[in-house]
């Protein structure tokens, strides 16, 4: 074959370059062979396309291999967390929230503490879907019992699941969403409460005053007490069992590095189950690399325990690695860098805009795929040179996306999150209007945007510590 000359992409190939790969990847995912080999082909078109350009393959090669380097600290942090959920179940960590949260459950607080108890549940296991398979699941059998409209009560168990799912150390969507934007997991988790702290507390007194409409109902506790009794006879259940949810806080909150603060934790973990569970040494150890396996005979408590270990996690582990490789060929190949430097930076003049062409973005990929994920891969390293140049932190670009493509998931009806909201609860897409949550988390992004309050430079100055006009 005649060796071609390298050269760079023109606007026109580079835009086309990106649809065809995005095309490629939607139709795996549609036909259903998997998001991690639907972004496999995505990723080999993507070469293709820097070899079509005169690319030399090792400069390909190079690049992707860069790239993955550079996704290693999530990589790490996926296969620790895994270790640590594991540890945290076997040694009674979830399952004593889990007691204690359903302990609380009142007629006339219902709602607002279904939100608050699936947002504790998603936070501390880092899944959305295990949140509403098990807490979701009891609180609206609950829920229907006293009379409470059912799409009510599942809209306060989206809003609290994806709430955990968006913000959660533990959850792979926040750790993707660093790893792509190319921030750390803290600085990503940080910028998020700017938007989610006011739409959380906006969320919880609409469904509060919903609530007290239905305060006069009678409660069928009968799926509450069968998990807390299950629970109680399982694991020795006390406040004590929660010290590791309140370490891992604690070092979140001193910001200790990622690394070696959940390190920390999840070896303060495994320890902790040996000696309050008594669990002996293999079993904690096989907790932690294969997970926990719950076999108490109730499903709504199986479901949420038997998860966790470093096996868990080698799915989300190769979707990084090959969204990575994507990310480095197009990277080599120039078509990132043409379609933002000469295509999306013409366009955009201020900070503002480049949020919400972000955001945008994030929406049309989420409304072509019904994947969340996929919001997360495609829009991050195609918007993190854009970033750069209009001189913000990449944590604004990892917000952006959270803020949209995570918590829109369960509201787009033909997503795989909706559906399974429906398969697992028996509802109707109806509940969408009141996932109030994954409406006033985007509202506050353009706040943000456009005041320029908690958004920042690429050195970390504050935006709106020098004025609103530099921000719009």
């Amino acid at each position: 074959m005649k060796k071609r000359t390298k050269r760079a992409p023109t606007v026109p190939e580079a835009g086309i370059s990106l649809l065809l790969v995005i095309a490629v990847v939607v139709a795996g995912i549609r036909i259903g062979i998997g998001t991690q080999m639907s972004l496999f082909f995505g990723a080999v078109v993507a070469m293709l396309i820097g070899l079509f350009l005169g690319n030399p393959w090792e400069e390909i090669q190079a690049s992707m291999i860069k790239v993955i380097n550079n996704s290693m600290v999530a990589i790490l942090i996926l296969i620790i967390v895994g270790i640590m959920i594991g540890a945290w179940i076997i040694g009674g960590t979830v399952p004593s929230l889990m007691y204690f949260g359903l302990k609380l459950c009142t007629p006339s607080l219902i709602l607002p503490l279904t939100f608050v108890l699936c947002s504790v549940m998603s936070v501390f296991t880092g899944t959305s879907f295990g949140s509403i398979a098990t807490m979701g699941l009891a609180l609206t059998g609950v829920a229907m019992g006293m009379g409470i409209p059912v799409p009510m009560v599942v809209g306060a168990v989206i809003s609290g699941a994806y709430f955990g799912d968006k913000l959660s150390p533990m959850s792979d969507n926040t750790n993707m969403g660093s790893a792509m934007s190319g921030c750390s997991l803290y600085e990503h988790i940080g910028s998020m409460m700017y938007t989610t702290v006011p739409a959380t507390l906006i969320t919880l007194i609409l469904y509060v005053l919903l609530g007290l409409k239905y305060t006069s109902g009678a409660m069928d506790s009968s799926n509450i007490d069968l998990m807390m009794t299950t629970l109680d006879s399982t694991f020795h259940i006390s406040l004590i069992a929660v010290i590791p949810a309140i370490l891992m806080l604690v070092v979140s909150v001193l910001k200790v590095p990622a690394i070696l603060g959940l390190s920390g934790c999840a070896i303060f973990s495994l320890i902790f189950a040996m000696i309050l569970q008594d669990a002996d040494f293999v079993e904690v150890m096989t907790a932690g690399f294969s997970g926990y396996v719950s076999d108490t005979g109730v499903a709504m408590v199986d479901t949420i325990l038997t998860r966790g270990g470093i096996s868990a996690m080698m799915g989300t582990v190769a979707l990084v690695i090959i969204a990575s490789l994507m990310g480095g060929a197009l990277q080599a190949s120039g078509v990132l860098a043409v379609f933002v430097e000469q295509g999306l930076m013409k366009l955009i003049k201020r900070p503002s805009a480049l949020v919400v062409i972000t955001m945008l973005y994030s929406y049309f990929i989420l409304l072509v795929s019904g994947n969340q994920v996929l919001g997360l891969v495609m829009v991050g390293p195609t918007m993190q040179p854009a970033y750069d140049d209009m001189d913000l932190h990449r944590k604004v670009l990892s917000r952006a996306m959270a803020d949209t493509t995570t918590v829109a998931a369960p509201i787009v009806p033909w997503s795989t999150a909706c559906a399974y909201t429906m398969g697992v609860l028996g509802v109707t897409a109806d509940y969408i209007p009141y996932a109030f949550l994954c409406f006033t988390v985007p509202i506050f992004t353009l706040i943000c945007a456009f005041t320029g309050f908690g958004t920042w430079r690429k050195d970390g100055t504050p935006y709106w510590k020098k004025g609103r006009a530099a921000a719009r």
